[in-house]
């Protein structure tokens, strides 16, 4: 008989061989193993071996709009963050209305599913409606509007939505206050405003976990300092913050020791920690001609591996959730953001298991 994994990695040689510079590695053999190297084949999903939630950012129009997406958050995952359906300018559909439609929709499906919603995200600067930039409200009339949105969107989904960013992107690069438009001019204390707003999401909903989310926290010294300044006033004055979120949004040419560093150092809060919106980019040089090869797909690999072994040196108290920002390739936000050629999940565009997805789990306890 025709041993079956020599006729895998033929089939691999051949594949390799007919692709163009303009044409993406397929993982034809995923399922069976990721590609790592790991003598140990895929035989376990992501939520089923992480002992701690394993979550993934999706949206309403791909869960409904196409099976093999709605199947793959399904098989893989058992949390998910609405990646634009619970923010401010979503919901906020004018001074006395809401629009909870999409909101209502993931949450349902997360309950029909058996799985948590980290809920994303109460106060950013980014996704206040223009309605409302546009009223000119003072410090207190735009406090208490706030105010009243945290309390009857909380509210809402007291007990069904378990956790909620409650602030997003304070700090610049460096770690000063960002200098929007939006909340630094109208308030002398921007910080305080952001702690009461901590206070109005415990209030609305007390057995919620509440976390403040930033990107390159690890990564900027300046930004985790000031980030942890602010949890040390939070704590001193008695804001109910439960725990901060790392978006990692890196690549693989990330300073592993630099990461690992300011991991440590986060952790110091004692705090939960989130890895709130991972993903790891493998065109870095945003290259027209990238080719993603399988050495590229090691690479990635790899760098997955390092990141969820650096997750598990957690105290087992500190540990909240993983969560990928998308769940595969052909949908990721830095195709938009970063370079068309971009191929930064654990899924390729057919929903098959990339290397990185074995990485992510070589990497688990």
């Amino acid at each position: 008989m025709i041993n079956k994994q020599y006729i895998l990695g033929l089939l691999t040689v051949l594949l390799f061989a007919s692709c163009s510079n303009d044409e993406k590695v397929v993982f034809i053999n995923a399922d069976e193993d990721g590609g790592t190297g790991s003598p140990n084949p895929i035989t376990q999903t992501l939520k089923e071996k992480a002992k701690f939630k394993v979550g993934a950012a999706v949206k309403m129009k791909d869960l409904q709009g196409e099976a093999n997406y709605k199947n793959a958050v399904i098989k893989h995952y058992n949390q998910i963050t609405a990646e634009f359906e619970m923010k401010m300018a979503s919901i906020w559909s004018s001074s006395t209305a809401y629009n909870f439609t999409a909101a209502d929709y993931l949450v349902g499906f997360a309950k029909d599913n058996n799985m948590k919603v980290h809920g994303h995200t109460l106060v950013w600067y980014d996704s206040f409606p223009e309605w409302f930039k546009n009223a000119k409200y003072d410090s207190i009339a735009f406090e208490s509007k706030v105010k009243i949105y945290i309390t009857d969107v909380v509210g809402r989904y007291k007990g069904r939505v378990k956790s909620w960013d409650v602030v997003n992107e304070v700090f610049a690069d460096g770690g000063a206050l960002r200098n929007e438009t939006v909340i630094k001019p109208i308030f002398n204390d921007p910080i305080g405003f952001y702690g009461r707003c901590f206070k109005y999401a415990k209030a609305a909903d007390p057995e919620a976990k509440l976390f403040y989310n930033d990107y390159s926290v690890v990564l900027d010294g300046g930004k985790r300092a000031a980030i942890k300044k602010m949890v040390t006033r939070f704590k001193a004055n008695g804001i109910p913050i439960d725990g901060v979120g790392d978006q990692f949004h890196y690549a693989t040419d990330t300073n592993r020791q630099t990461m690992k560093t300011g991991f440590t150092d986060m952790a110091s809060t004692g705090l939960l920690i989130h890895i709130s919106e991972l993903d790891i980019k493998v065109n870095t040089a945003k290259s027209d001609s990238y080719v993603f090869t399988d050495a590229e797909a090691q690479k990635q690999a790899e760098t997955y591996k390092y990141i969820t072994t650096m997750y598990e040196e957690l105290p087992q108290t500190q540990k909240f959730a993983i969560s990928t920002w998308g769940v595969t390739d052909k949908y990721t936000w830095l195709t938009g953001f970063w370079h068309s050629k971009e191929y930064p999940l654990l899924l390729d565009a057919d929903y098959n298991k990339k290397p990185a997805y074995q990485g992510f789990l070589d990497g688990l306890k």
